[in-house]
């Protein structure tokens, strides 16, 4: 739980109703998960979402841990590259982007290398993350630069 809460908002609630989940409860429903795999990506989703607090983002970091070739992360930077959007964390939204990521995966694949659809993911993220960095510290730059020319001078007349 706590590597997805690094990767994408932070919901500090969270961590409170994962913590209080009765652990056969969860050794149940993740052993269901994981028979639903790889024929039923939305039934093993759905087995996970039965947890208080386990809603379709959680349950493909589960996921994506158990299985990273079948089932990829629901990441807020996927979501918004593929979809254009990452605040709808319903299960169809998950099923689309996941298909989305295959199909991407498949695309780049070749007889000499193979790509899963977390290997996209994980591309995408990376690079939205790269780029909120690079933007940063270009900011920061800017900021120490405008900083040191902003010397006032006085005016000798």
């Amino acid at each position: 739980m706590q590597w997805k809460l690094t990767r994408g908002k932070f919901r500090p609630r969270l961590l409170g109703f994962v913590a209080a989940l009765d652990e056969e409860l969860v050794k149940s429903a993740s052993q269901k998960a994981f028979l639903s795999l790889p024929d039923d990506l939305s039934k093993a989703v759905s087995e996970l979402t039965v947890l208080k607090g386990i809603g379709p983002a959680t349950a493909s970091a589960i996921l994506a841990a158990y299985a990273p070739d079948l089932a990829p992360f629901m990441s807020d930077e996927a979501m918004e590259a593929v979809l254009s959007q990452s605040k709808d964390y319903s299960l169809k939204q998950y099923l689309l982007l996941a298909n989305k990521l295959r199909e991407k995966a498949k695309e780049l694949s070749s007889e000499d290398e193979q790509f899963t659809a977390s290997d996209v993911e994980r591309a995408l993220w990376s690079s939205a993350v790269g780029a909120k960095l690079t933007a940063s510290s270009a900011k920061a730059q800017q900021d120490t630069s405008t900083k040191s020319s902003g010397i006032k001078r006085k005016n000798s007349a």
